[in-house]
């Protein structure tokens, strides 16, 4: 107890020190531990950069199958007559009513098949001008890959509406078109 009443307040600042070190010692040991294993994670070709690797390439396939989905308008099977009908009355189209008989089916070969649309407008004889035609072919690719317009059919009208244009005439720029398209999938499985 003699050495505790001469003790000055240095000594006692000192002895609390010593025993909080040798208390805190484990715990040092422990946050080293961590921090050594979290740097050889985080280095060059540790698990850590590797999984940051994997993650990154997994987020450019997802942005590409998401650009590719999202620019892809024709998305499933059944749904072409609707995307046709959908572009027949868009904006820089307008081509009115259509005439869309149920498709022809064949086989494409390797379970994949064809299904062609005869698109014809409702009206045989209404005009069109090349532009508006072209916008709707145009259009029709534009929006998928899975549909390709492989046949046109364009008769040239003359002034009074008439298909029958003589070789004298020169024909105005109206139109009458039928076309087919052909969309390529595989069957849904089961």
């Amino acid at each position: 107890m003699k050495f505790l009443k001469t003790m000055t307040f240095a000594q006692g600042m000192i002895i609390i020190c010593l025993v909080g070190s040798i208390a805190l010692a484990p715990r040092l040991f422990s946050n080293h531990n961590k921090i050594k294993s979290l740097t050889a994670a985080v280095a060059e070709g540790g698990e850590l950069s590797s999984l940051v690797a994997r993650i990154q390439s997994n987020s450019q396939l997802y942005s590409q199958l998401h650009e590719q989905k999202s620019g892809e308008s024709l998305q499933g099977q059944g749904r072409a007559t609707e995307y046709i009908l959908r572009v027949a009355g868009g904006d820089s189209v307008d081509l009115g009513r259509i005439n869309l008989p149920k498709p022809s089916r064949a086989s494409a070969g390797s379970g994949a098949f064809d299904e062609t649309f005869t698109i014809k407008p409702a009206d045989p004889n209404r005009a069109f001008d090349r532009t508006r035609i072209g916008n709707f072919l145009f259009s029709l690719e534009d929006g998928t890959r899975r549909l390709r317009v492989t046949q046109l059919i364009l008769t040239a009208l003359n002034e009074a509406g008439k298909t029958r244009v003589k070789h004298e005439e020169f024909p105005s720029d109206n139109w009458a078109f039928s076309c087919k398209v052909t969309s390529r999938s595989r069957p849904p499985t089961e």
